[in-house]
């Protein structure tokens, strides 16, 4: 993280607004791969923004889920962990995920009028293949799928195809909710460790984050729209590149938010959280979940005890 200013128009100061509002917007990043220590020490202006202008928490992957993205973000989509949802890796779609539609569709069943975006690099997330779709909703996904080659440049130009997709989406369209996946961090890491190229791949992710802002920003009529950003990692990496075992670095994620539906006084969240909490943006119960709103949780039992929170 570094401490230097950016322009992007976040809220100057988080507040606690649950009411359903007209102008209410909801964007959630996924960057894949994160390592909390590693997001530290890269220079990241637009998520330090959102962290100076709301929260930035890490967050212990639940025991309920493998430090995997498939389960992760299963989660995230669905607000329920793996015991429910049945996605245990990135190799199969499980018929129990049917039973839980990701918080777009569910924003878009109780509020028809909702429009809402999905795009993704790593074609699981929303495409049916492998273990995906993750979203039951799907989404748009590059022509190529970079994981044929898997290496820096397909993931370079899978990501930055996302970004430019969902930013002129997000100036032009009246989009209610979005998640919008970057996967190049992680890849990075799996091939070479996490080094200088993976702090790289970490600073170009947050480059792509910063194009979303902008189009917001952009949009004619945004002085009458209230925001609410949510970015969020699935898992860390061992020092060497890869994941799945039960390391603090492995199981080490983050979430940092701003805007107007995120209170003041956040102490420790989960990524089932960020379900409930982009539907109680809308006013929109979340059911039968294993999340809750932000602000909502106090058990700092599931958190890393060692890290630091941002504000």
């Amino acid at each position: 993280m570094d401490e230097s200013g950016c322009s992007y128009g976040l809220p100057s100061k988080p507040r606690t607004v649950v009411a359903v509002k007209n102008e209410s917007h909801v964007l959630v990043v996924g960057i894949d791969g994160v390592r909390y220590d590693s997001l530290m020490s890269a220079t990241t202006p637009a998520l330090d923004q959102i962290a100076r202008n709301g929260f930035l928490l890490p967050v212990r992957v639940h025991r309920k889920n493998a430090t995997i993205s498939g389960p992760v973000w299963a989660t995230v989509a669905t607000g329920v962990y793996a015991d429910r949802h049945k996605v245990t890796g990135n190799s199969d779609h499980p018929p129990e995920l049917a039973a839980y539609q990701d918080f777009t569709a569910v924003l878009r069943a109780a509020r028809p009028e909702s429009r809402t975006m999905i795009a993704a690099s790593w074609f699981p997330v929303a495409a049916p293949t492998a273990c995906g779709p993750l979203f039951s909703s799907r989404g748009w996904v590059p022509e190529d799928d970079p994981e044929e080659a898997n290496d820096a440049g397909s993931w370079v130009s899978a990501d930055d195809s996302v970004a430019d997709y969902a930013a002129g989406r997000l100036e032009r369209e009246d989009l209610a909710a979005s998640f919008v996946y970057f996967g190049e961090a992680d890849v990075e890491a799996h091939n070479n460790g996490t080094g200088t190229g993976y702090l790289s791949a970490i600073q170009r992710c947050d480059s792509r984050l910063k194009s979303l802002l902008e189009a917001i920003e952009s949009r004619p009529r945004r002085g009458d729209e209230h925001w609410t950003v949510i970015v969020v990692t699935d898992h860390g990496h061992v020092d060497a590149g890869g994941h799945g075992g039960e390391t603090d670095a492995e199981r080490t994620a983050w979430i940092a938010a701003c805007g107007e539906s995120v209170p003041l006084d956040v102490m420790a969240v989960d990524h089932a959280d960020i379900f409930s909490q982009v539907l109680a943006t809308f006013g929109v119960a979340a059911g039968d979940t294993d999340g809750l709103d932000f602000g909502a949780r106090r058990d700092l039992q599931e958190q890393p005890a060692t890290t630091t929170v941002l504000r």
